[in-house]
């Protein structure tokens, strides 16, 4: 791992830490109550969330019916969203590179998982778990460097046809001051079109001037010879 990269994963550990975690919400997304039934998501598929936080959408895809696979590198946001469901944190499950935390099934929600790790160092063969996937604040975490790796990751993890959600960002401000960062339509494009069908759905303009963009995506098969 590059010292830029290790850098950057430490700073995230010390907004965990220090408390600077104004990117959170206990709710859930508007956005994506609004148009997660517009894919073609069965019940229970098992849903992806990279860079998951502790975020309110984790219980709220788990109440649809949907198993969900939360990737977080910070295992203090996991212990957050424990303790925000009045659950004990329980003894990690060691898989390479990651633990692994297990939230059963219950009534009125699907089983939740957490593994805590890098999410590059996911292996490729986890795709075979993943039905779908939920990105709300993982892209625009992340710095220009890291977004191309990123978008070739999720494509590795996803088998052809498998859908999910996609939230960028975009500001009036001319400076980029985030994270969480600025990704425009054309670099959403120039990332995820080689390998999936991109579907522009919403633009949301907020009291700070800032437009939240909803992208469907659907991996795509690959060419045959």
């Amino acid at each position: 791992m590059s010292s830029s990269s290790e850098q950057g994963n430490q700073q995230w550990f010390e907004r965990w830490r220090e408390g600077r975690i104004g990117f959170h919400s206990d709710s859930v997304q508007p956005l994506l109550a609004r148009h997660w039934p517009q894919l073609a998501v069965s019940p229970g598929a098992r849903v992806l969330l990279p860079l998951c936080g502790k975020s309110g959408d984790i219980g709220w895809l788990a109440r649809q019916g949907h198993g969900v696979l939360g990737v977080e590198l910070v295992e203090e946001a996991v212990r957050g969203w424990f303790e925000a469901q009045e659950e004990a944190l329980p003894p990690a499950a060691s898989r390479t590179n990651f633990d692994r935390f297990d939230s059963p099934a219950q009534v009125g929600r699907a089983a939740v998982t957490f593994d805590v790790g890098n999410f590059f160092h996911l292996e490729a063969g986890l795709s075979d778990e993943i039905d779908a996937f939920y990105d709300r604040a993982a892209l625009i975490a992340l710095p220009p460097a890291a977004r191309q790796r990123y978008a070739l990751k999720l494509a590795e993890l996803c088998r052809p046809n498998v859908e999910g959600l996609l939230i960028s960002l975009e500001r009036d401000e001319r400076r980029d001051q985030g994270p969480p960062h600025v990704v425009t339509d054309d670099e959403v494009h120039q990332l995820f079109a080689p390998n999936f069908v991109l579907e522009k759905l919403e633009e949301r303009r907020d009291e700070r001037d800032m437009t939240d963009i909803v992208w469907r995506l659907r991996r795509r098969a690959p060419l045959s010879c």
